[in-house]
């Protein structure tokens, strides 16, 4: 199916015109440069530039529009992502400023936001980044710095007050907890993405696995739920940006520090490539994170058996659209031999699952 996204020459005027009408007073601006972003793979992810004249401002914009068709999840909502991210704009977490959201499919083709891109750099996950790219190539005092700080923003999601902030429409129906809501939420992902394509009997050992040993009297904090480096736009090694909201939803905050570890562990140990040397342990992760938050990272174990399960059900997708779009051919089976897979695996081994 033909995305929007695919003609962005056409884009130019109607987003100039969409962003003259919510910026009064001043002269239509110019949009151009407009080009695909190389990351996420759930939502289009556009990149450019507006031109204002009066007064004279080059200010660089990233656009998020709903995809066509079957993408990583059976259920983008791109007005959630928004409004979560409208709730935090005044928070201790940094997130791009928004320049407004727009439902009706016929401005672009399809809903979308717009922020503003923040100055920055974000570390790469292909290369990955324990091999090469601007990130390896930091000093380890460096290195540690980044890492740390972005310890420090997952802690300060941990710290905020959801309810005063507007986030209770992420509460899940009454008498469901979060981690039951969350469980239940990816275990029908599983079953739509095999509809689209095979089973996959990895996937259900683990869900078994997780719902008979669901932790009990967890806190209920934000999560960020997809908390990694990768996601993080960085300043003079300081957090300058958290981005992507997708999977943002209520429950125990560990869920972000598992997510966090298991993707640096996914995207080495699970690639077969050696960590970078300079990155901090896990115990110090841990301690860091603990410290910072005021939680406990005692369910630790649980969550990232969890979170590499999720992790899994997405590289299934990623696999399979990778696959039917001619990226990787069809022998490489990516939506089962893949960094997360292998990790996920390594768990089963341990648990018996």
């Amino acid at each position: 199916m033909t995305h929007p996204a695919d003609a962005l020459d056409t884009w130019a005027e109607p987003l100039a015109q969409w962003l003259n009408e919510r910026a009064s007073g001043r002269a239509r601006p110019r949009v151009e440069g407009l080009r695909r972003s190389d990351g996420g793979y759930s939502n289009v992810t556009v990149l450019g530039a507006a031109h204002w004249s009066d007064p004279p401002v080059l200010q660089g914009l990233v656009l998020r529009m709903a995809p066509a068709g079957a993408s990583v999840f059976p259920d983008t909502d791109i007005g959630s992502q928004y409004r979560v991210m409208a709730c935090l704009a005044n928070s201790a977490v940094p997130v791009p400023r928004l320049l407004g959201f727009e439902s009706d499919a016929r401005v672009l083709g399809a809903p979308f936001f717009v922020m503003e891109q923040v100055a920055g750099r974000v570390p790469n996950e292909n290369p990955l980044y324990h091999l090469e790219g601007w990130f390896h190539d930091l000093p380890a005092d460096a290195q540690r710095a980044h890492w740390f700080s972005g310890i420090d923003s997952l802690a300060a999601i941990a710290r905020l007050d959801w309810r005063a902030l507007g986030l209770g429409f992420l509460t899940p129906p009454a008498g469901t907890s979060p981690l039951e809501a969350q469980l239940a939420h990816c275990h029908a992902a599983v079953r739509w993405a095999e509809g689209l394509n095979r089973p996959y009997s990895h996937l259900h050992r683990a869900f078994e696995w997780l719902q008979a040993h669901q932790p009990t009297d967890e806190p209920v904090a934000l999560c960020w739920g997809d908390a990694k480096l990768g996601n993080m736009v960085f300043a003079q090694g300081r957090t300058a940006a958290v981005l992507d909201w997708e999977q943002a939803s209520l429950g125990n905050p560990v869920h972000d520090l598992a997510w966090w570890l298991m993707l640096d562990d996914v995207l080495s140990q699970g690639y077969g490539v050696p960590r970078l040397a300079g990155l901090p342990s896990r115990e110090d992760s841990v301690g860091r994170w603990e410290r910072a938050s005021g939680h406990s990272a005692r369910e630790l174990p649980y969550y990232e058996v969890f979170a590499t399960w999720r992790m899994a059900y997405i590289m299934a997708r990623i696999g399979t659209v990778f696959t039917q779009r001619g990226w990787v051919p069809p022998e490489a089976e990516m939506d089962l031999r893949n960094g997360a897979s292998n990790l996920l695996a390594r768990h089963a081994q341990r648990l018996g699952f």
